[in-house]
């Protein structure tokens, strides 16, 4: 699939899920359990405990995930146009990467580009960045995640910024998919929702519990409330 039908298939025009998988350990059950849910994306955050001071899974393991759900990932990783090359190969649908710990911004996106022209190019801003850091990449961008909490923020969460950085972003490019990630839990989404994004990213509200598709459930009916 072309990256312009993958576009096209994801915007629907009412926030979705994309979910990550990394806290339980029964990866099987869990695909499933997206699956099952119509859950369009399985997001994968990248951690090399330089940035973030957690550390999480490599390209083995994304190649591993047995799914035709479109693997997000996520790098939250120090130079991630050294890594672009291994996700591209392991079969990420979507490559996000954060613009404050690339060197070269543009040089990075074409990597991405160069290394599979179908997949999906994002960028992951921290609470802090300004949007005019991407203005003049926006051509070659498209995704971007806004990121509610960032790595030196602690346990303190940025929401009340991101209702104008959405708009913005979608007055300078209206097909842009957007996507909000960070410290989204059930008693939170419906407001993140609508907020406008494309995407809300979540992992541990779904798979912290005891029935995983019961809480995507509750949370895809937070949603629809909230775009009402």
């Amino acid at each position: 699939m072309s990256r312009a039908q993958t576009i096209s298939r994801l915007r629907t025009g009412q926030p979705q899920l994309s979910i990550g998988t990394l806290t339980t350990d029964d990866q099987p059950a869990a695909i499933q359990t997206l699956v099952s849910g119509d859950i369009p994306l399985l997001h994968v955050d990248i951690m090399d405990g330089i940035i973030w001071s957690k550390t999480t899974v490599g390209p083995e393991f994304v190649a591993s995930l047995d799914t035709d759900l479109l693997k997000d990932v996520h790098l939250l990783v120090d130079k991630p146009e050294n890594h672009i090359a291994a996700y591209a190969q392991a079969g990420a649908g979507i490559i996000s990467f954060s613009i404050e710990y690339t060197e070269d911004l543009a040089a990075t996106l074409s990597l991405i580009e160069q290394n599979g022209p179908e997949i999906l190019r994002g960028v992951s801003l921290n609470p802090s960045t300004d949007l005019e850091q991407i203005r003049g990449h926006l051509e070659h961008i498209d995704l971007v995640i806004l990121l509610a909490i960032g790595p030196d923020t602690g346990s303190e969460t940025f929401f009340e910024s991101l209702p104008a950085k959405v708009a913005q972003l979608r007055e300078w490019k209206p097909e842009l998919l957007i996507t909000i990630d960070g410290a989204v839990k059930k008693n939170n989404v419906g407001d993140v929702a609508a907020m406008g994004p494309d995407f809300i990213a979540t992992g541990s509200a779904v798979f912290d519990g005891n029935d995983a598709a019961a809480n995507i459930v509750e949370m895809k009916a937070f949603i629809a409330a909230a775009k009402k």
